[in-house]
Protein backbone atom coordinates (compact mmCIF):
# COMPACT_ATOMS: atom_id res chain seq x y z
CA UNK A 1 0.00 0.00 0.00
CA UNK A 2 2.82 2.25 0.84
CA UNK A 3 4.44 1.53 -2.66
CA UNK A 4 0.83 2.47 -4.61
CA UNK A 5 0.70 5.66 -2.35
CA UNK A 6 4.39 6.35 -3.64
CA UNK A 7 3.06 6.67 -7.06
CA UNK A 8 -0.23 8.50 -6.45
CA UNK A 9 -2.57 5.33 -6.69
CA UNK A 10 -3.78 5.44 -2.94
CA UNK A 11 -4.89 8.73 -1.76
CA UNK A 12 -6.83 9.91 1.31
CA UNK A 13 -8.71 13.26 0.29
CA UNK A 14 -10.68 13.08 3.24
CA UNK A 15 -9.97 11.51 7.10
CA UNK A 16 -11.83 8.62 6.35
CA UNK A 17 -11.94 8.24 2.75
CA UNK A 18 -9.17 6.11 1.18
CA UNK A 19 -9.33 6.56 -2.48
CA UNK A 20 -7.58 3.81 -4.57
CA UNK A 21 -6.81 4.21 -8.38
CA UNK A 22 -6.75 1.20 -10.50
CA UNK A 23 -4.97 0.39 -13.84
CA UNK A 24 -6.68 -2.76 -16.20
CA UNK A 25 -3.82 -5.46 -17.02
CA UNK A 26 -2.04 -7.38 -14.44
CA UNK A 27 -3.62 -8.46 -10.97
CA UNK A 28 -1.61 -5.93 -8.96
CA UNK A 29 -4.49 -3.43 -8.63
CA UNK A 30 -6.60 -6.75 -7.76
CA UNK A 31 -3.91 -7.20 -5.34
CA UNK A 32 -4.08 -3.93 -3.50
CA UNK A 33 -7.96 -3.56 -3.56
CA UNK A 34 -8.44 -6.89 -1.56
CA UNK A 35 -5.10 -5.81 0.25
CA UNK A 36 -6.62 -2.30 1.44
CA UNK A 37 -10.11 -3.14 2.53
CA UNK A 38 -8.53 -6.13 4.36
CA UNK A 39 -6.59 -3.92 5.99
CA UNK A 40 -8.71 -0.78 6.85
CA UNK A 41 -12.03 -2.42 7.42
CA UNK A 42 -14.65 -0.32 6.23
CA UNK A 43 -18.29 0.23 6.39
CA UNK A 44 -18.84 0.70 3.09
CA UNK A 45 -17.11 0.30 0.05
CA UNK A 46 -17.82 2.29 -3.35
CA UNK A 47 -17.04 0.78 -6.47
CA UNK A 48 -16.61 1.42 -10.34
CA UNK A 49 -18.99 -0.91 -11.38
CA UNK A 50 -22.68 -0.80 -12.71
CA UNK A 51 -25.27 -1.69 -10.10
CA UNK A 52 -26.60 -4.30 -12.58
CA UNK A 53 -22.87 -6.20 -12.72
CA UNK A 54 -22.49 -6.79 -8.94
CA UNK A 55 -24.36 -9.66 -8.27
CA UNK A 56 -22.97 -11.38 -11.52
CA UNK A 57 -19.32 -10.68 -10.40
CA UNK A 58 -20.42 -12.38 -6.89
CA UNK A 59 -21.83 -15.76 -8.78
CA UNK A 60 -18.30 -15.21 -10.81
CA UNK A 61 -16.30 -14.64 -7.43
CA UNK A 62 -17.75 -18.32 -6.18
CA UNK A 63 -16.86 -19.74 -9.31
CA UNK A 64 -13.29 -19.14 -9.54
CA UNK A 65 -13.23 -19.46 -5.65
CA UNK A 66 -14.37 -23.17 -6.67
CA UNK A 67 -11.79 -23.73 -8.89
CA UNK A 68 -8.30 -25.71 -8.19
CA UNK A 69 -6.32 -22.79 -9.92
CA UNK A 70 -8.39 -19.56 -10.54
CA UNK A 71 -7.21 -18.77 -14.00
CA UNK A 72 -10.25 -16.10 -15.03
CA UNK A 73 -11.05 -18.40 -17.87
CA UNK A 74 -14.01 -15.89 -17.47
CA UNK A 75 -12.07 -13.03 -18.28
CA UNK A 76 -10.56 -15.18 -20.99
CA UNK A 77 -13.53 -16.27 -22.60
CA UNK A 78 -14.45 -12.08 -22.55
CA UNK A 79 -11.78 -11.66 -24.85
CA UNK A 80 -12.20 -14.37 -27.53
CA UNK A 81 -12.67 -13.23 -30.55
CA UNK A 82 -15.80 -15.21 -31.30
CA UNK A 83 -17.62 -13.87 -28.57
CA UNK A 84 -16.42 -10.12 -29.26
CA UNK A 85 -18.19 -10.56 -32.62
CA UNK A 86 -21.32 -12.15 -31.08
CA UNK A 87 -21.08 -9.15 -28.82
CA UNK A 88 -20.90 -6.45 -31.64
CA UNK A 89 -25.09 -6.75 -32.70
CA UNK A 90 -26.01 -6.75 -28.91
CA UNK A 91 -23.87 -3.44 -28.55
CA UNK A 92 -25.47 -1.79 -31.93
CA UNK A 93 -28.55 -2.71 -31.19
CA UNK A 94 -28.31 -0.70 -27.92
CA UNK A 95 -26.47 1.89 -29.18
CA UNK A 96 -28.78 2.95 -31.96
CA UNK A 97 -32.23 2.03 -29.26
CA UNK A 98 -30.56 5.07 -27.26
CA UNK A 99 -28.63 7.23 -29.21
CA UNK A 100 -29.79 6.51 -32.94
CA UNK A 101 -26.60 6.98 -35.05
CA UNK A 102 -24.77 8.57 -32.55
CA UNK A 103 -25.20 6.12 -30.27
CA UNK A 104 -24.85 3.50 -32.51
CA UNK A 105 -21.46 5.29 -33.72
CA UNK A 106 -19.99 5.48 -30.04
CA UNK A 107 -21.34 1.57 -29.41
CA UNK A 108 -19.69 -0.25 -32.16
CA UNK A 109 -16.83 1.83 -32.81
CA UNK A 110 -15.30 3.21 -29.64
CA UNK A 111 -16.72 0.61 -26.73
CA UNK A 112 -16.97 -2.37 -29.05
CA UNK A 113 -13.32 -0.97 -30.70
CA UNK A 114 -11.64 -1.18 -27.21
CA UNK A 115 -13.05 -4.43 -26.13
CA UNK A 116 -11.42 -5.62 -29.74
CA UNK A 117 -8.03 -3.99 -29.27
CA UNK A 118 -8.19 -5.84 -25.67
CA UNK A 119 -8.66 -8.83 -27.60
CA UNK A 120 -5.67 -8.14 -29.79
CA UNK A 121 -2.96 -8.31 -26.13
CA UNK A 122 -5.03 -10.64 -24.08
CA UNK A 123 -3.62 -13.73 -24.65
CA UNK A 124 -0.01 -12.00 -24.63
CA UNK A 125 -0.83 -10.60 -21.70
CA UNK A 126 -2.07 -14.03 -19.46
CA UNK A 127 0.98 -16.04 -20.08
CA UNK A 128 3.44 -13.00 -18.78
CA UNK A 129 1.18 -10.83 -16.20
CA UNK A 130 -1.94 -12.92 -14.84
CA UNK A 131 -4.96 -10.80 -15.54
CA UNK A 132 -7.27 -10.48 -11.96
CA UNK A 133 -10.36 -7.71 -11.74
CA UNK A 134 -9.99 -5.04 -9.58
CA UNK A 135 -13.13 -4.45 -9.47
CA UNK A 136 -14.50 -8.10 -8.39
CA UNK A 137 -11.72 -8.30 -5.77
CA UNK A 138 -12.72 -4.74 -4.11
CA UNK A 139 -16.50 -7.03 -3.91
CA UNK A 140 -15.32 -10.25 -2.89
CA UNK A 141 -13.10 -8.55 -0.03
CA UNK A 142 -15.97 -6.08 0.86
CA UNK A 143 -18.06 -9.43 1.33
CA UNK A 144 -15.16 -10.70 3.13
CA UNK A 145 -14.91 -8.43 5.79
CA UNK A 146 -19.15 -7.48 6.10
CA UNK A 147 -19.06 -4.27 4.62
CA UNK A 148 -21.03 -2.57 2.00
CA UNK A 149 -20.84 -2.46 -1.59
CA UNK A 150 -22.35 0.56 -3.27
CA UNK A 151 -21.35 0.53 -7.50
CA UNK A 152 -21.21 4.05 -8.55
CA UNK A 153 -20.87 3.66 -12.56
CA UNK A 154 -23.27 4.16 -14.85
CA UNK A 155 -25.27 1.34 -17.42
CA UNK A 156 -23.81 1.12 -20.58
CA UNK A 157 -27.51 2.35 -21.94
CA UNK A 158 -26.89 5.14 -19.83
CA UNK A 159 -23.19 5.64 -20.77
CA UNK A 160 -24.40 6.01 -24.62
CA UNK A 161 -26.97 8.78 -23.54
CA UNK A 162 -24.89 10.70 -21.76
CA UNK A 163 -22.25 10.95 -24.47
CA UNK A 164 -24.71 11.06 -27.16
CA UNK A 165 -25.79 14.48 -25.43
CA UNK A 166 -22.30 15.87 -24.84
CA UNK A 167 -21.36 15.31 -28.47
CA UNK A 168 -22.78 17.83 -30.81
CA UNK A 169 -22.42 16.98 -34.87
CA UNK A 170 -19.48 19.25 -34.88
CA UNK A 171 -17.31 17.05 -32.62
CA UNK A 172 -18.34 13.66 -33.71
CA UNK A 173 -16.52 15.51 -37.08
CA UNK A 174 -13.84 16.72 -34.70
CA UNK A 175 -13.23 13.53 -32.91
CA UNK A 176 -13.23 11.50 -36.48
CA UNK A 177 -10.09 13.98 -37.52
CA UNK A 178 -8.10 13.95 -34.32
CA UNK A 179 -8.80 9.95 -34.63
CA UNK A 180 -7.62 9.76 -38.16
CA UNK A 181 -4.51 12.12 -37.18
CA UNK A 182 -3.38 9.85 -34.48
CA UNK A 183 -3.78 6.71 -36.92
CA UNK A 184 -1.63 8.38 -39.50
CA UNK A 185 0.89 9.70 -36.76
CA UNK A 186 -0.34 13.50 -36.91
CA UNK A 187 -1.18 13.48 -33.53
CA UNK A 188 0.10 11.92 -30.53
CA UNK A 189 -1.21 8.60 -29.12
CA UNK A 190 -3.07 7.81 -25.90
CA UNK A 191 -0.21 7.42 -23.20
CA UNK A 192 -2.03 5.18 -21.98
CA UNK A 193 -1.46 2.85 -25.32
CA UNK A 194 1.17 0.69 -25.56
CA UNK A 195 4.20 1.90 -27.94
CA UNK A 196 5.47 0.10 -30.49
CA UNK A 197 8.44 -2.36 -29.03
CA UNK A 198 6.93 -1.96 -25.30
CA UNK A 199 7.19 -5.34 -23.30
CA UNK A 200 3.83 -5.80 -21.45
CA UNK A 201 5.46 -5.54 -18.07
CA UNK A 202 7.11 -1.90 -18.89
CA UNK A 203 3.50 -1.34 -20.11
CA UNK A 204 1.81 -2.48 -17.02
CA UNK A 205 4.59 -0.50 -14.73
CA UNK A 206 4.42 2.76 -17.01
CA UNK A 207 0.29 2.20 -16.64
CA UNK A 208 0.95 2.21 -12.93
CA UNK A 209 1.84 5.62 -12.27
CA UNK A 210 -0.70 8.89 -11.82
CA UNK A 211 1.83 10.85 -13.69
CA UNK A 212 0.03 8.34 -17.23
CA UNK A 213 -3.05 9.05 -16.46
CA UNK A 214 -3.02 12.66 -15.70
CA UNK A 215 -1.35 12.57 -19.16
CA UNK A 216 -3.99 10.34 -20.55
CA UNK A 217 -6.79 12.50 -19.18
CA UNK A 218 -5.14 15.61 -20.66
CA UNK A 219 -5.07 13.88 -23.99
CA UNK A 220 -8.60 13.02 -23.62
CA UNK A 221 -9.56 16.44 -23.71
CA UNK A 222 -7.60 17.48 -26.44
CA UNK A 223 -9.04 14.83 -28.64
CA UNK A 224 -12.65 15.28 -27.76
CA UNK A 225 -13.84 17.67 -25.05
CA UNK A 226 -17.38 16.79 -25.47
CA UNK A 227 -16.27 12.45 -24.95
CA UNK A 228 -13.68 13.29 -22.14
CA UNK A 229 -16.73 14.88 -21.16
CA UNK A 230 -19.20 12.14 -20.39
CA UNK A 231 -16.15 9.34 -19.96
CA UNK A 232 -14.39 11.20 -17.55
CA UNK A 233 -15.94 14.32 -16.40
CA UNK A 234 -19.44 13.29 -15.37
CA UNK A 235 -18.38 9.79 -14.08
CA UNK A 236 -15.88 11.48 -11.61
CA UNK A 237 -18.56 14.06 -10.42
CA UNK A 238 -20.90 10.64 -10.22
CA UNK A 239 -18.30 8.71 -7.78
CA UNK A 240 -17.56 11.81 -5.79
CA UNK A 241 -20.99 12.32 -5.24
CA UNK A 242 -21.52 8.21 -3.91
CA UNK A 243 -18.96 8.61 -2.18
CA UNK A 244 -19.66 11.74 -0.41
CA UNK A 245 -23.38 10.55 0.35
CA UNK A 246 -21.81 7.46 2.29
CA UNK A 247 -20.02 9.86 4.23
CA UNK A 248 -22.62 12.46 5.37
CA UNK A 249 -24.61 9.04 6.54
CA UNK A 250 -21.91 7.96 8.48
CA UNK A 251 -21.47 8.80 12.52
CA UNK A 252 -17.85 10.19 12.16
CA UNK A 253 -17.48 6.70 14.98
CA UNK A 254 -12.98 5.71 14.91
CA UNK A 255 -12.52 3.27 12.25
CA UNK A 256 -15.90 4.55 10.44
CA UNK A 257 -13.92 4.34 7.06
CA UNK A 258 -15.02 4.32 3.30
CA UNK A 259 -12.68 2.89 0.34
CA UNK A 260 -13.38 3.90 -2.88
CA UNK A 261 -11.86 1.87 -6.00
CA UNK A 262 -12.06 3.98 -9.33
CA UNK A 263 -9.75 3.86 -12.28
CA UNK A 264 -6.48 5.32 -11.91
CA UNK A 265 -8.12 8.34 -14.41
CA UNK A 266 -10.45 9.18 -12.36
CA UNK A 267 -8.54 9.72 -9.06
CA UNK A 268 -7.51 13.41 -9.41
CA UNK A 269 -11.25 14.65 -10.09
CA UNK A 270 -13.10 12.74 -7.37
CA UNK A 271 -10.21 13.37 -5.02
CA UNK A 272 -10.82 16.77 -5.66
CA UNK A 273 -14.11 17.61 -5.74
CA UNK A 274 -14.54 15.45 -2.25
CA UNK A 275 -12.00 18.05 -0.89
CA UNK A 276 -13.93 20.79 -2.67
CA UNK A 277 -17.21 19.73 -1.02
CA UNK A 278 -15.60 19.26 2.38
CA UNK A 279 -14.42 22.65 2.62
CA UNK A 280 -18.05 24.15 1.50
CA UNK A 281 -19.58 22.23 4.56
CA UNK A 282 -16.70 23.44 6.64
CA UNK A 283 -18.05 26.61 9.20
CA UNK A 284 -15.88 29.44 8.29
CA UNK A 285 -12.99 29.95 10.75
CA UNK A 286 -12.96 26.01 12.36
CA UNK A 287 -9.65 24.01 12.90
CA UNK A 288 -9.51 21.73 10.25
Amino acid sequence: LQSAADLGLLVQPLPNVYLLGTVHIGSESAEEAAFLIDAVRPNAVVVEVAPSRVETIRRRNKANARQENNDDSTLARSNDPGMLLKSLPALAEKGWSKGGVAGLLFATTIVWGSLLKRSFTAQEEKDTLTRADEFAAAIEAADAVGASVIPCDVELEDLIGNVVRSLSIMGWMSLAINVAAETIGLREIDPLRRKHGETVVDWATRRRDIATARASRMHGEELSYGLNKALVDDRDERFARYCKKVVEVSDGAAGDAIVCVVGLVHVDGVAKRLQEDSKKTTPSGSNT
